[in-house]
Order: C-alpha cells, then structure tokens, then sequence
C-alpha cells in the first residue's frame, strides 16, 4: 500500500505582517542554517537559495522604494504628521536593514561555497596527478 504524502499549507498570513516580511525572516533563517551547518552548500541548494534571496531583495528593493516616494511626498507637504513622518522613516530603515542582511548573508552562504569549490577542485586535481 502507498503511503500518501502530506501537502504542507502554508499557514495563513498572520494580521498586520507583510508577506515579503515573513518570507525574509525565513529566507534569512535559512542562509542562517546552511551558514551554521557543517556540510557543504549543494549547488541546487545555492541556486535555489540564491535566486529566492535575490527575488526577495527585489521585493524589499521595490518596498523600499515606494516608503521612500512616500516619505518625500510628506516632507514635502508641511501639514504632514510627524507621527506619520516618523513611522514612514522607521519603516524604510527597517526595510533598509532587512535587505542589507540578506544581502550580506547571502554573499557570506555564496562565499562559502567557492571555498568548498576551490578546495573540492584542488583534491581533484592532486587525485587525478596521482
């Protein structure tokens, strides 16, 4: 008999979170983990990786700039809230900081990876001389 495969559901987006924010924390936790773990990043596992960071960043670059089209618009109207103002700003830095983390762990999950591929590439090269 077949076992029949559980379908993982997304659970429901949680009130008052961005998609694209959950999706970095969880992008980030996972360039987290294949940065912690001792094993070699997989190829398929750095593509993969790879161009779901980048479409994030994409996401987060497009967040970006649309809070900051918003923050010019209410620096240049002078009946615009502070409180708004200030929030605007918090958000656009937070934004700022998320896609910079990604960004930066990224490259640090990709670096790791051509250093497994140099010295993957140097044995090689001495079995093969052998």
């Amino acid at each position: 008999m077949r076992r029949r495969r559980r379908i993982a559901h997304p659970e429901a987006p949680r009130e008052g979170v961005e998609p694209w924010l959950e999706l970095d924390a969880v992008l980030k936790e996972r360039l987290r983990v294949a940065l912690a773990s001792r094993r070699p990043v997989t190829e398929t596992e750095l593509r993969k990786l790879t161009e779901e960071t980048h479409a994030c960043a994409l996401i987060l670059g497009a967040e970006l700039e649309r809070g900051e089209a918003r923050l010019a618009q209410l620096d240049a109207d002078p009946a615009s809230p502070l409180v708004e103002v200030g929030a605007t700003f918090r958000a656009v830095s937070a934004l700022r900081r998320d896609r910079d983390d990604l960004l930066s762990l990224l490259g640090s999950v990709e670096e790791r990876a051509r250093a497994a591929r140099a010295a993957w590439l140097t044995s090689s090269a001495r079995s093969a001389s052998r």
